[in-house]
């Protein structure tokens, strides 16, 4: 893989009901392998123009997001276990749970994806259950 991709991040956040909009976005960025961990880095920006610094560490059975920006968090996945996290947003701090059912890895020389099935809950309350897929392609 080479250090300058292209990395596709989509979604889908579905309420109680079932209810919920796909999200997709398209961004350049780098990526790094290292101590057995594959890195991507990557900016998205609000509808203000405001920048989040986003890290994706995939290591075995584990991926990390790191968002820094307005609304930062450090979320942790892992298979079949829950985590707890805060997310600072501009309006205060809320305690997330992340559950995580599924992580899908494949990667070869020009291409990765990732796949994580989760459910989120936030004070304790279940939220949503959420899928995420990013696609990361050699540039």
């Amino acid at each position: 893989m080479t250090k300058d991709v292209l990395i596709t991040v989509s979604g889908v956040q579905q309420d109680a009901n079932g209810a919920g909009d796909p999200i997709e976005l398209m961004v350049p960025g780098t990526y790094h392998f290292r101590n057995n961990k594959h890195y991507l880095l990557y900016d998205e920006y609000d509808e203000d123009g405001e920048v989040t610094k986003n890290t994706v560490k995939i290591s075995g059975d584990q991926v990390d997001v790191i968002r820094k920006g307005p609304g930062s968090s450090h979320m942790v996945f892992e298979k079949n276990k829950e985590n707890l996290t805060f997310y600072n947003t501009p309006f205060g701090t809320m305690l997330m749970g992340i559950t995580t059912t599924k992580i899908d890895f494949v990667e070869s020389k020009t291409k990765m994806e990732l796949g994580v099935d989760y459910s989120l809950a936030v004070d304790g309350r279940f939220v949503s259950d959420c899928n995420i897929s990013i696609t990361v392609q050699a540039k």
